[in-house]
């Protein structure tokens, strides 16, 4: 395998797990809750300006540090961005929330919800969080919280649209398929 295609691959992931967001205190808009498809999220965070230059750095510092030789840093390296990897793909591939998508848009969140008129922010996928709104309209915020982290493609937007289109792995199937090397 080519070592500069794995350590990309490896990249894609996060560690963080994160629950539903409230609305800023200043909302008052009562009985309507956001929902999006944390898939297509994770998708829009991915290919952001933002995350392929932190890409790239994480990149480079694993290739310096296997030109240098350091084994022990470049093995430290490779197995963050294989963990980091597999989450990525709970998240794009599955309903992991989309955690590190939603920490890029913590300073965008309150007026997202201000503008959509709703009182939180709810993965679709997050049924027991979906439960504590149970007489809320939902409205779907998929599209502001992706143009919010980048202004995609065509390319990028039928990506989007085939991803929001395609049911998601149950998560146990997303890990075993990750165990399995075959996502």
């Amino acid at each position: 395998m080519n070592p500069k295609l794995a350590l990309i691959g490896m990249w894609l992931g996060s560690w963080a797990l994160v629950n539903p967001v409230p609305a800023a205190e200043t909302n008052t808009v009562a009985g309507r809750v956001g929902v999006y498809d944390s898939r297509a999220v994770t998708y829009a965070w991915f290919v952001s300006d933002a995350q392929m230059a932190e890409l790239k750095k994480q990149v480079a510092a694993a290739k310096a540090a296997q030109a240098s030789g350091d084994d022990a840093k470049f093995h430290e390296y490779s197995a963050s961005l294989k963990a980091k990897q597999d989450q990525i793909h709970r998240e794009l591939f599955s309903t992991a929330p989309a955690a590190e998508a939603l920490a890029a848009l913590q300073a965008k969140l309150p007026e997202i919800e201000r503008a959509a008129g709703v009182s939180a922010l709810v993965s679709k996928w997050d049924e027991a969080s979906l439960n504590l709104y149970p007489a809320a309209v939902k409205v779907d915020v998929t599209d502001e919280l992706v143009r919010a982290l980048c202004q995609p493609t065509d390319k990028q937007l039928k990506t989007i649209e085939s991803i929001e289109k395609a049911a998601p792995v149950p998560l146990e199937k997303c890990n075993e398929l990750i165990q399995k090397g075959e996502i």
